[in-house]
């Protein structure tokens, strides 16, 4: 078996598997990961705003916790989130709220890799 075709399979498997974990992590752990958060105020403002529940609206919830995660000293300087919000909630759901869209950086990488090795190889797609 051609070595690209092995590489496009595990790809299309990544991609299904990253989502379903971003699925999972908006739909489960997305409500209780914004009740440790109840008295931030930038939190409340965003699901004020995006409160309808559809899924721009989780999306949007949950980018704005994962980036108080992955940036948690900047988002702390400035004075959106303080240490003892970020300290209260258990690693296992700050992972939930920052690993899905690591996986996605890493598929992103990978489509480009893919992308460029069609190209640069000039592999047909039947």
């Amino acid at each position: 078996m051609d070595f690209f075709l092995v590489y496009s399979v595990v790809l299309f498997v990544w991609l299904f598997f990253s989502l379903g974990v971003l699925i999972f992590a908006k739909y489960i752990k997305l409500d209780e990961v914004e009740s440790y958060f109840l008295e931030n105020e930038k939190v409340r403002e965003n699901k004020r705003f995006w409160s309808r529940n559809q899924w721009i609206d989780r999306q949007h919830r949950m980018m704005l916790i994962s980036d108080f995660f992955s940036n948690s000293k900047r988002h702390v300087e400035a004075g959106l989130v303080t240490e003892a919000e970020l300290a209260s909630v258990p690693v296992a759901l700050k992972r939930w709220m920052v690993w899905p869209y690591y996986l996605l950086q890493i598929l992103a990488v990978a489509t480009a890799v893919w992308g460029f090795w069609r190209w640069w190889c000039d592999i047909p797609i039947p």
